[in-house]
Formats: C-alpha cells, structure tokens, sequence
C-alpha cells in the first residue's frame, strides 16, 4: 500500500466515517468486471466515467463517495481503491484501539492458537484487539511471521534454519 492511498484514505475517514457506505460501494464498482475495468481504463475519458458515476444505482444516496469516485476517476486513480479501502479499514481499527497483523504461516492456525496470540500481541503492543491477515505459505515448513506496526516476529522453521545457517557461516569466517 502506498503513500498516496493512506492519505485518500485518511482524507475520505476525516470527512466520511461512513465505512459500511464505503465498502458496500466500493464492492458494487470492483465486482462488475467489466464495470471496473472501464473506470481503470486510461482509454477511456474522465467525463464519460463521470457520466457513468452519475448513473449508477448502487451509489444512489451516497453522494459523498459519488464525488469521491468521480475524483479519483478524473486523477486516473480509480487502480488505488483496493488500497484505499484498506487503508480506511486500518483507520477504522485504529479508531478502535485495533491493529491489523499480516500472519503468514505454513498451515492456518486453530481458533484457540489465533486467541493466544491475539493475546500476547495486545498486551505486547498496547492495542484493544489484533485483526489477522493470514496467508498460507507452505515454504515456511512449520511455525510462522507475524508483521505489526512495523515489526516483525520470525518465529518459523525457515527463519530459524536461516539463523542458524548464518551463525554456523559467521563462526566459519572468524
């Protein structure tokens, strides 16, 4: 996620708390494929995808995000809602006392192992609640990495053999 699409998102927060508004529009724009690809076409005008904003149903009584969407349309940064609506989601959580953690993880752990963590990592990181975004990746052979607020915990079995590779290299050099 990058810079600009924390700060429409921060924008949109300070101006529009409205993230059940925003997702279910969001969502309308994103899942008609053929929809969504002409608002990120930079084929097609900004005019006629404002147009096409104008007129469609799902945004009815939404006028806010409707201008929104016209904005990024005409900035040719439609691309960046994926990221945006993220974005506005972390701001919700942080809103919340909540933090957002990327778990990656060689098998998805049980509901008990996610409520033990969850656990350790509000007490460690001071929040009120972890939302976790696991993906599964079978390489990692077993344990798992957790990424939050721009900290890492390593605590896989690569991670560790990794370590431990470079401290065997480290007492060969010296």
């Amino acid at each position: 996620m990058n810079e600009l699409s924390r700060r429409y998102a921060r924008a949109l927060y300070a101006v529009s708390p409205d993230g059940e508004g925003l997702r279910a529009t969001a969502g309308a724009l994103m899942e008609d494929a053929a929809l969504w690809e002409a608002l990120r076409s930079p084929a097609i005008q900004s005019w006629e995808k404002a147009r096409v904003l104008e007129r469609l149903p799902q945004l009815d009584g939404h006028t806010l995000l409707r201008q929104f969407y016209r904005l990024l349309a005409e900035k040719g940064r439609m691309a960046l809602l994926p990221d945006i609506l993220k974005a506005y989601e972390d701001l919700e959580l942080a809103g919340r006392g909540a933090v957002r953690c990327r778990m990656t993880c060689a098998r998805v752990p049980g509901e008990a192992e996610q409520e033990k963590l969850k656990k350790a990592l509000c007490r460690l990181h001071h929040k009120a609640d972890v939302v976790f975004d696991i993906q599964v990746d079978p390489a990692l052979l077993g344990g798992f990495i957790l990424e939050l607020e721009g900290v890492t915990y390593d605590k896989s079995v690569r991670g560790a053999l990794s370590g431990l590779s470079r401290q065997l290299e480290e007492r060969r050099m010296a």
